[in-house]
């Protein structure tokens, strides 16, 4: 180890709580025009892609025509549940512990689910694009009520799960139970609610929410082929670099 590195207690002695003064470094790039953000980026032969998501929060997708969007100036390809099945790619791994669909394969399971991607020279072609696929949709019965998605009869949502017993985390309770977590000890917190001399009950949910960070979801990837690396830029600071 450097003799210059600090160590924890240095580290945590220095540590300063809300409110205090913090020296920005970034302001100056910023304020003369001179930021760097994904928009930014621009490679050779870089293309632009836009998703085809979903009006409905659940049903069944019949089928997928793509004739019309192809034929937009610009539009390279039109991509499905379809085509990655081709490479293996249709269903991905969360950090959830489970599987869940790239594009809708088959169902959409929510509105504004993505549907298929176009692939375009520009984003206004990959806009054209989206606007011509046709997608027809059975709509089917949806759950709007999170405390009525495991009623006996709520509708099935992830069919591939209908009749399997046991999830990523254990038991499952319902078709549409996906994963629980749970911490502590349940014994010992029964123990000290039934030594308490006054409980209180209550039921606390915790609301549908979605952040609007500053750093908006963008990426921009550029695979060497020479030295098999795909670096990604993204709404990190700087270049990643995926051997």
């Amino acid at each position: 180890m450097n003799d210059q590195t600090p160590t924890r207690e240095q580290r945590t002695a220095a540590l300063e709580g809300m409110g205090c003064k913090r020296k920005r470094v970034e302001d100056a790039r910023f304020t003369q025009g001179k930021g760097n953000y994904v928009d930014d980026v621009k490679l050779p032969g870089m293309l632009h892609g836009d998703f085809v998501r979903s009006p409905h929060a659940h049903a069944r997708v019949k089928s997928i025509n793509s004739e019309e969007a192809l034929k937009v100036p610009g539009v390279l390809a039109v991509i499905t549940a379809e085509t990655l099945k081709t490479v293996n790619l249709a269903w991905m791994p969360t950090l959830a512990g489970d599987v869940q669909m790239v594009l809708a394969d088959g169902k959409v399971l929510f509105q504004n689910q993505e549907v298929a991607f176009v692939v375009a020279t520009d984003r206004y072609a990959a806009d054209d694009g989206i606007n011509k696929v046709v997608v027809e949709y059975e709509p089917l019965p949806v759950v709007i009520d999170p405390f009525k998605a495991m009623d006996k009869d709520a509708p099935v949502l992830r069919e591939d799960l209908a009749g399997k017993t046991s999830g990523a985390h254990g038991p499952r309770k319902h078709h549409n139970h996906i994963f629980e977590w749970t911490v502590g000890d349940k014994d010992l917190t029964d123990a000290a609610f039934r030594k308490a001399e006054v409980t209180v009950k209550e039921m606390i949910s915790y609301h549908r929410t979605h952040p609007s960070p500053l750093e908006t979801c963008q990426c921009v990837c550029s695979f060497d082929k020479i030295k098999g690396e795909l670096t990604i830029w993204g709404t990190f600071q700087a270049p990643h670099v995926i051997r």
